[in-house]
């Protein structure tokens, strides 16, 4: 199947919304897995997109009052369209109001979130009666949002109350561990679990030299402190973690290296890390070897293989990023366009199921997405479908604009506003926004039984997304760290 249909976008004032949100509305199927966005800004300012699939859902990027920017989902009340003209901004409430009901169903709201859904009908009503339409349509949308959200957490929460999870790995990246200092103590306050770098570049430097003196330092102060070690990752093929010597090598050849480097440093940690990153992103999104969609599967099958040969009892995860695969939509990965189409984290998984891949956990890393938690979770919902336990292998929100930046969405370069983890969660990002996102998250994430590890990155400044670690760079907490330890004894009941 493959028709056009005509989408209308509108912003509060009924004029279609700026060129740059009309620009990045795509389709998905009901499971999330994008079309490649074809599409066009008509006349009139709708937006004629190209679809495949049958029903289809929406997504686009929207400026939403009193709540921020972020991608926004059209779904038909989980049923999905199958019609020629959409108006988006109509779909998506309705589709956020029918989430707000279908998840507090048999629920006693709190008045947070009992507020924010009839004002969502309230509003609905006024738009339908003519009253300011456009604006009142974008209010009710807003309301509808945080309504959804607000049955989620409180749902999420009762779950986490009445059933603990004792059993859930919290943890972090210890990278930056450096002694006996308030990183150290900070850090096992609050951790049961760790993350220790296994990169090429810094354990093979030189062909046939390994070094891993910084792992064991590590991994003796996490033994020490009865903390959970992983290995992360046996194979990355990011341009930035590779040593020189690697690259005019053919496939065979660095197969047959990550072979040998992972049943040498698996067989090696065996009984002391049991928890290994087999294979990271390898959905086509980092691939500086240029490896083909065939190879990259066969790399995961030796990787996994390896592993489960090195070390029968360790848990073998297959790591992906970026989720949503917005990047599908737009054609292109993390060095820039693509000519064929890319391959998405939920396609490869779909995939290496079908090949018989040995792994035991899918992996997970949620960067802020721009998504509304009710999305993350109808999207983690996908993850689980596989059967295996979920681990959320990386993450991070920021707690405000790095330094030299603007956190005001509507003055900010246009392109940088449709990146992938560019946006505004209910109010611009400072500390207080972005422990509520963790208390938040963290919570959903708990009351699902399938996670049974969530990993931040990074604990210190500076991070990999800026602004998101748990300490500043001279040891000082952000304010998630308290809300996280609080939580902590709620969700796993001590």
């Amino acid at each position: 199947m493959e028709k056009l249909i005509r989408v209308r976008i509108t912003g509060t004032n009924g004029e279609p919304v700026p060129e740059y949100l009309l620009n990045t509305l795509y389709a998905s199927d009901l499971h999330f897995e994008p079309d490649i966005r074809e599409s066009r800004i008509m006349p009139d300012g709708t937006v004629e997109l190209k679809v495949t699939k049958s029903p289809y859902m929406l997504h686009a990027r929207l400026n939403i009052p009193l709540y921020g920017n972020i991608w926004v989902m059209a779904h038909n009340e989980g049923q999905g369209y199958t019609d020629d003209t959409v108006d988006f901004v109509s779909e998506a409430l309705k589709t956020y109001i029918y989430e707000a009901e279908r998840i507090g169903k048999g629920f006693e709201l709190s008045v947070y979130a009992r507020g924010h859904l009839d004002a969502a009908y309230e509003y609905k009503e006024l738009s339908e009666k003519g009253t300011e339409r456009d604006y009142c349509l974008l209010k009710a949308l807003s309301h509808a949002i945080f309504a959804a959200e607000a049955a989620l957490f409180e749902t999420s929460r009762a779950k986490t109350e009445s059933s603990p999870r004792p059993d859930l790995l919290l943890g972090c990246n210890a990278f930056k561990y450096s002694g006996d200092n308030l990183h150290s103590k900070y850090f096992t306050e609050l951790f049961n679990f760790a993350t220790l770098p296994f990169y090429y570049y810094q354990v093979v430097p030189e062909e046939g030299i390994f070094d891993y003196a910084r792992r064991d330092e590590i991994l003796e102060w996490c033994e020490s402190n009865g903390i959970k070690a992983k290995g992360h990752p046996l194979w990355f093929g990011h341009g930035g973690v590779n040593p020189k010597w690697m690259y005019g090598r053919s496939y065979k050849e660095l197969s047959r290296f990550a072979q040998e480097y992972i049943r040498k440093t698996v067989t090696r940690y065996r009984g002391r890390i049991d928890v290994w990153d087999s294979i990271n992103e390898p959905h086509d999104w980092a691939n500086c070897f240029d490896f083909t969609q065939d190879e990259l599967m066969d790399l995961a099958r030796i990787c996994c293989e390896t592993v489960r040969e090195s070390n029968p009892e360790a848990t073998s995860i297959i790591n992906v990023c970026l989720p949503f695969a917005e990047y599908v939509a737009g054609k292109f990965v993390c060095y820039g366009p693509v000519f064929e189409q890319p391959v998405s984290p939920l396609a490869f998984f779909e995939r290496a199921m079908e090949k018989g891949i040995d792994f035991d956990a899918v992996g997970v890393q949620l960067y802020f997405p721009a998504r509304d938690m009710v999305a993350v979770s109808l999207l983690l919902n996908e993850y689980a479908r596989f059967g295996k336990p979920v681990h959320i292998t990386e993450m991070g929100v920021p707690s405000g604009p790095a330094r030299g930046e603007r956190d005001n969405v509507e003055s900010a370069d246009p392109q940088s506003q449709i990146g992938l983890t560019k946006g505004i969660w209910h109010a611009p990002w400072d500390e207080h926004v972005q422990a509520d996102w963790v208390e938040q998250f963290y919570t959903i994430a708990a009351a699902r039984l399938e996670i049974k590890a969530i990993t931040w990155w990074d604990f210190q400044d500076p991070g990999f997304m800026k602004t998101s670690p748990f300490l500043f760079e001279d040891f000082i907490p952000r304010e998630m760290y308290f809300r996280l330890k609080a939580l902590k004894k709620r969700i796993m009941g001590s």
